[in-house]
């Protein structure tokens, strides 16, 4: 008996210290790339009393909210805040899981952040609810900032949350669609029913579907787990597929497109750095811009601007981004006026 007591004390001890650890070990490791790329001489510093502390959190590790995040480093540093000289950022990855988000708030808090910023919605809204409006906290690219609850309106807030709105063209994607294909009948939506921002854009490209003459094949997962079967399911389906603003499948595009290239099903993303991983073509906003925005935003926070009142950046310039390699690969020919007009990645070297 002894013994086993003796057992359970060191597994109840070890579990205890892995749970205190655990916001460490799910904090990006590598420093490197927690790092401006831009260079930014010693005299462009700004000066500051202290090193500001500024909490970064990321709902999960996909190449979009990647490039968020380094354009955050690279615009803050432009506007002369450089981790590590006269700011120090404490960046945590969640993970996609709600808990560690939680867990990762707490810690940024408690550990004195003085400024926060999250991105995707979800990151956003854990750390509004762990600062309390106490602290500032900065939302970069969130779809629905007043239907995720997190300022009460686009141009006064409210809140001490303001940020940055990532609203996809909609309308302009599944234009392109048809410019593309135009013989097309019927489009399949594949998202994950638990994300927020994907909800908001499906209803939005169902009716956009309708006045196209398109039939629309909704399909939804609860977890990457599900995704190969739903996915296979729908290729079967539909003539090509438009994928929303979801997380959850921007995480795993090797999966859906290991499905929809044995089917031979062209997939239309809302963002460039899907269209980079398999993706045909998309019109959309640039994700490393919409970190640019975010650090704008909470560089003039640093410097006085009050998030009550500080109306929330709503980016306006799109690109056309295709991938001549893929629609080559699946036997389609993009329309040369859509070539003429998009930055290629596959010519990109990306």
């Amino acid at each position: 008996m002894k013994k086993i007591t003796s057992f359970g004390v060191i597994l109840i001890t070890a579990l205890a210290v892995l749970f205190l650890a655990m916001p460490t070990l799910i904090q990006h490791r590598t420093a490197s790339e927690n790092q401006a790329k831009t260079n930014v001489s010693q005299e462009d510093i700004k000066d500051t009393d202290h090193k500001i502390r500024i909490g970064l959190l990321q709902l999960t590790e996909h190449p979009a909210l990647d490039d968020i995040r380094q354009g955050v480093y690279d615009q803050l540093a432009e506007r002369g805040y450089v981790n590590g000289e006269n700011v120090e950022i404490d960046f945590a990855n969640g993970q996609g899981d709600q808990n560690n988000l939680k867990m990762l708030s707490d810690k940024m808090v408690s550990d004195g952040a003085e400024y926060l910023v999250g991105i995707a919605t979800p990151a956003a809204q854990a750390l509004k609810n762990v600062a309390n409006d106490q602290v500032p906290v900065v939302m970069a690219a969130v779809s629905d900032p007043v239907g995720a609850g997190l300022v009460k309106d686009l141009d006064q807030p409210g809140f001490q949350v303001t940020g940055v709105r990532d609203v996809p063209p909609v309308k302009e994607q599944f234009d392109l669609i048809k410019r593309v294909m135009p013989d097309i009948k019927t489009v399949g939506i594949i998202y994950n029913s638990s994300e927020t921002n994907a909800q908001n854009n499906v209803r939005m490209a169902k009716e956009h579907a309708k006045e196209l003459g398109l039939n629309v094949v909704e399909k939804t997962i609860t977890s990457t787990n599900d995704l190969a079967q739903v996915a296979e399911q729908l290729a079967q389906e539909v003539e090509a597929i438009w994928v929303p603003n979801d997380n959850s499948i921007a995480s795993s595009m090797n999966t859906l497109i290991s499905v929809t290239d044995h089917y031979k099903i062209p997939v239309f993303p809302v963002v460039d750095t899907m269209v980079v991983d398999g993706g045909m073509a998309t019109v959309g906003l640039n994700q490393y811009q919409l970190g640019v925005d975010s650090a704008n935003v909470l560089a003039d926070l640093i410097e006085g601007a009050d998030p009550r009142n500080y109306s929330v950046v709503i980016p306006e310039k799109k690109a056309l981004t295709i991938n001549s390699k893929k629609a080559n690969e699946l036997g389609i020919e993009i329309p040369s006026d859509v070539v003429d007009e998009a930055t290629d990645v596959a010519k990109e070297g990306k």
